[in-house]
C-alpha cells in the first residue's frame, strides 16, 4: 500500500512528493538544519530567534555562528539600528553602543538592554546627524555593525573610529544601492568576505560581508 500510494504521489502529484520529504526531513526532525538553528522557532513567534527563543540578529545563520565563535568580552561594538541583535551582542562583547532613530523602537529596546549596552535616539537622515553620530563616543571601536539607515555614509564615517584590527560588518549586502559603500572600503584597504544562507523568519538567501584588514579582531 506505501509503494502504492508512493507511485500515484510521484506519477501524479510530484510537488506534493517534495513537499513531504521537506516537511519529514527539514520541518519534522528535530535534527534537522532549520530546526537547530531557530529557524522553525523563529517562523513561529515572527521574530529572530533561537530554538530556545533567546534573540538573535536578524542576520544570515553563518554570520550569527562567526559572531558566537569571535566575539569576545575584551571587544567593543558599535551598532547602527538597533533591535534584538543589541541584545545578543551585549552577551558577547563587553560594551555596545547602538543607534536608533524609531522613537517608539527605541522605548522598547532601551528599557530591555543590560548595563553594558547603550541605545541611542538619533535624528533620522541621510549623510547628516545619524551616520556621523559615531563620532560623538569617545574612543574606538573593534566591530561596527551597519545594519541601519544610510549604509553607504555609515561606512565611509565607521571607518574613522575603527581599531586598527577593527571590522565592519555590513549585513544585506546583496543590495545594488550598498555596492558604493563596500567598495569605498576596499579602496582604503579594507578587505571583504562574503557570508551567505538564511535569515531567521525569512525564505530568500541573504549576505552579509565582513570589511577586515589583515590584522583583525576575528582572525579572519
Amino acid at each position: 500500500m506505501k509503494r502504492l500510494i508512493k507511485w500515484c504521489l510521484k506519477k501524479f502529484a510530484p510537488d506534493i512528493l517534495v513537499l513531504l520529504r521537506i516537511y519529514r526531513h527539514q520541518l519534522r526532525d528535530k535534527n534537522s538544519y532549520l530546526n537547530v538553528t531557530g529557524w522553525t522557532q523563529s517562523i513561529a513567534e515572527n521574530r529572530p530567534c533561537q530554538l530556545d527563543g533567546s534573540f538573535v540578529p536578524w542576520m544570515n545563520y553563518q554570520v550569527i555562528a562567526l559572531f558566537r565563535q569571535r566575539l569576545d568580552k575584551h571587544m567593543r561594538l558599535f551598532e547602527y539600528g538597533s533591535g534584538y541583535s543589541t541584545l545578543f551582542f551585549s552577551k558577547l562583547v563587553g560594551d555596545v553602543v547602538s543607534l536608533e532613530y524609531n522613537p517608539g523602537w527605541y522605548d522598547k529596546i532601551s528599557r530591555e538592554v543590560p548595563q553594558n549596552a547603550k541605545v541611542v535616539l538619533v535624528k533620522n537622515d541621510i549623510d547628516g546627524e545619524y551616520c556621523r553620530a559615531i563620532r560623538g563616543f569617545d574612543g574606538l571601536f573593534d566591530v561596527v555593525v551597519v545594519d541601519g539607515r544610510d549604509r553607504v555614509n555609515c561606512i565611509k564615517q565607521a571607518l574613522g573610529k575603527l581599531d586598527e584590527a577593527g571590522v565592519i560588518v555590513l549585513d544585506d549586502s546583496h543590495r545594488e544601492r550598498y555596492q558604493e559603500g563596500i567598495k569605498y572600503a576596499v579602496s582604503q584597504g579594507f578587505k571583504r568576505l562574503e557570508l551567505e544562507g538564511l535569515k531567521p523568519a525569512e525564505y530568500r538567501m541573504d549576505r552579509t560581508t565582513i570589511l577586515y584588514r589583515n590584522k583583525n579582531c576575528l582572525n579572519l
